[in-house]
């Protein structure tokens, strides 16, 4: 069963990578929430100033396994006000196994984030999701969106942010 739950997720995250980048979603206004972390903390736009980053992300996304380390390296070198959290939307993927993804990843737990019922995720997709899926926004706009990250992704990162101050 395993197995099977394996095959699926990497053929969907093949799915994911293939459909492409999302149409530029620029400027357009974002919705607020709120949602807790692994440790406790809550996250809420509203009260939340500075620019942010969000992942969507499962724990079985071999994409992700790439990404989620090489996306904290940068932002918390060269962006380190800017907050990230990478939330899993997946309602299988439990606590538990998204603790032991952190751990696996040497990622710290206060970046990660559980949206079992989609209450977030759904305000971000309508139709297409692709894992990994990446968004920036500052001063309630949407500033970029990306499915996975590459060198001339990570550029665009690095662009939209520094533009933002």
């Amino acid at each position: 069963m395993r197995k099977l739950v394996l095959r699926f997720s990497m053929i969907f995250c093949m799915v994911g990578m293939f459909l492409g980048p999302f149409e530029s979603v620029e400027a357009k206004k974002i919705p607020n929430f709120w949602i807790r972390n692994l440790e406790g903390d809550r996250f809420d736009t509203r009260r939340h100033k500075g620019p942010y980053v969000i992942s969507f992300f499962f724990v079985n996304c071999v994409p992700c396994i790439k990404e989620i380390p090489e996306l904290h390296a940068m932002l918390s070198e060269e962006f380190p006000d800017a907050k990230v959290l990478f939330i899993n939307p997946v309602e299988e993927d439990t606590r538990k196994d998204i603790k032991e993804f952190a751990k696996k990843l040497k990622i710290p737990q206060e970046n990660f984030y559980r949206d079992s019922f989609g209450s977030v995720s759904k305000k971000f997709f309508k139709g297409k999701f692709a894992f990994p899926t990446i968004i920036g926004v500052s001063k309630r706009k949407l500033i970029f969106r990306h499915s996975g990250i590459d060198d001339k992704i990570k550029d665009d990162i690095r662009e939209k942010l520094s533009a933002e101050g």
